[in-house]
This record gives structure tokens, C-alpha cells and sequence, in this order.
């Protein structure tokens, strides 16, 4: 069998590549510098690449990761602002139900009046402008409720003592509802006496007034004796006999003096110690005057 130059070549080649690697592996075993050499210059000239590949590659698989968890967060975020707002409802329910209640314990013994039949209401609709101040009330005859009868909450503070406070009066009835008008309400007036102190000032009367939230307390003396109003004092209900009103309920305090002609007669503004926009609940007072003797 002839053995050929390129099978001789083929073999040669195989036997050197066989040596070297045997080399190679030796001088790996030992430690050789060079071999040492060779794979740091390897590591120094990959390590940039890798490293500008794991700075290309992780931020997109982290956009990759954000794409996934997207509608995730949007879910999570959606539930949370559905919790707050049942937390903000519920801290306002509570708090509207706490004013309810101290609405109601108010009006419920007044101290300052009989009231044992009296009938409790809400206030259903409000109507305030220049030419009639009134709000309507649940409850009517079918209560009870007859026109003229007043209207009153509880408390006001005067002089340290808690006293009712005047509203309005029942102006028509129907079998379920009534509408009171506002003692703000320009066709108002009643009997009134200033508080000045922890005693009783001059007697007058208290009006409505038109386009105006304030009432109008004109002093009545047949004495020549000045009369000072200061702001701050209280007008209360004073009681007549030809009145529907209890005496004591208190109408308003003083704002300022109003300068009018004649020397018997001073006047001053009054404001409501209630807000009446703001009224949800009422009392009215099955009130009669004493019979004249």
C-alpha cells in the first residue's frame, strides 16, 4: 500500500497539533506566565464589549419588565384612590351624622320653654331673596302644625344661660308640610327687649328688613332717658299677650346703632345668633299666649 505525501502531511500536522495542545495544557498546569498573560489580554479586550452590552440590554429588558407590570400598577393605583375616597366619604358621613346629633340633642328639651308637644321637622327647601326669606318644614297640620305658631332652635348663650333662639313663624300649613318665614323676612316683626348685662334693657320691636340678612331693633321709651345700644347685646322675644311668641326666645345681637330722628327713639341692627341658610332641623312650639284677664 503506498502511503501518499498528502496523507504523510495530514499526519504530521495531526501530530504537532496533538504536541502543542499537550504543551499548552502542561504550561496551563504550571502556571506559565504567558499562558496567564494571553487570558488576561483576552478578559481585558471582552470585558468592555460585555459590560456596553449589559448596559444596552438590562435597561430595555427593565422597560420590558415595566411594559408588563403597566396595567398591574395601573390596577393597583385604581384600587388605592377607590379606598381613599370611601375613607373620605366615611370620615364625612361621620361627620355630618355628629352635627345631626348635637342638631338634635339641642332641640330636643329646650330649657328656656315648654316644649313637650312640640313638633321636630326638617328643613326641606330654603328661599332667600330681596323680596321673601322663608323655608319650608316636613311636618304639617297632620302634626299639629297651625299657622302663626313660631319657630325656634336650640342654643344660644346669653349671658351665660341657654336660651332658644327664634326663627320664624308658621306662615301657611298644608296637611304635610309648612312654610315658615324667616324673622330676616321683611314682613316680620315682634315685640323684643335688650339684654344688656345680666339685666334687662329698654323694650322695643324687631323687624325684617328688606334685601338685608339683618333685622332692625327700634327702642320704645316714653322716658326721657337716653338709651345706649352697644354692640354685642342680645334682643329676646318679650312676650306680649297679643303675641304668638313665648317671651326669652332670643332674636339676634347687636351689630351697630342706627341714628334716627327723635329723642324716644333709638334704633340698631341686629344679626341672628343662627345661621338660617345653614338650618336642616326645627322645633315649632304649640304656643299660646296667656289669656288676658
Amino acid at each position: 500500500m503506498v502511503v501518499t505525501r498528502t496523507d504523510r502531511r495530514r499526519r504530521f500536522t495531526l501530530v504537532l497539533l496533538v504536541v502543542t495542545s499537550l504543551a499548552l495544557v502542561s504550561l496551563d498546569e504550571q502556571g506559565s506566565g504567558l499562558i496567564d498573560s494571553a487570558r488576561t489580554l483576552a478578559q481585558d479586550v471582552v470585558a468592555p464589549v460585555q459590560n456596553l452590552a449589559d448596559d444596552v440590554i438590562n435597561p430595555t429588558a427593565d422597560w420590558f419588565d415595566g411594559l408588563g407590570r403597566a396595567n398591574e400598577l395601573q390596577d393597583e393605583n385604581a384600587r388605592l384612590r377607590s379606598q381613599l375616597n370611601d375613607a373620605r366619604s366615611e370620615v364625612a358621613s361621620a361627620k355630618g351624622s355628629l352635627a345631626r346629633l348635637d342638631e338634635l340633642e339641642a332641640i330636643l328639651d329646650l330649657p328656656d320653654v315648654a316644649d313637650a308637644d312640640g313638633v321636630v321637622a326638617d328643613v326641606v327647601t330654603q328661599r332667600a331673596d330681596n323680596f321673601s326669606r322663608a323655608f319650608r318644614i316636613s311636618k304639617g297640620s297632620s302634626s299639629g302644625i297651625a299657622k302663626n305658631m313660631p319657630v325656634v332652635v336650640g342654643a344660644a348663650s346669653v349671658s351665660g344661660n341657654v336660651r332658644s333662639a327664634l326663627v320664624g313663624r308658621v306662615a301657611s300649613v298644608s296637611r304635610t308640610s309648612a312654610l315658615v318665614e324667616r324673622i330676616d323676612d321683611a314682613n316680620f316683626g315682634v315685640g323684643a327687649q335688650l339684654v344688656q348685662g345680666t339685666g334687662f334693657g329698654p323694650k322695643g320691636t324687631a323687624s325684617g328688613q328688606r334685601g338685608s340678612n339683618l333685622l332692625r331693633f327700634s327702642v320704645i321709651d316714653n322716658s326721657t332717658t337716653s338709651v345706649v345700644l352697644k354692640k354685642g347685646d342680645v334682643v329676646v322675644t318679650l312676650g306680649s299677650i297679643i303675641e304668638s311668641y313665648p317671651p326669652g326666645l332670643v332674636v339676634g345681637t347687636i351689630v351697630h346703632e342706627v341714628g334716627v330722628s327723635g329723642a324716644l327713639a333709638r334704633d340698631g341692627e341686629l344679626r341672628p345668633v343662627i345661621d338660617l341658610d345653614s338650618l336642616t332641623v326645627v322645633k315649632v312650639l304649640k304656643y299660646s299666649p296667656p289669656a288676658i284677664p
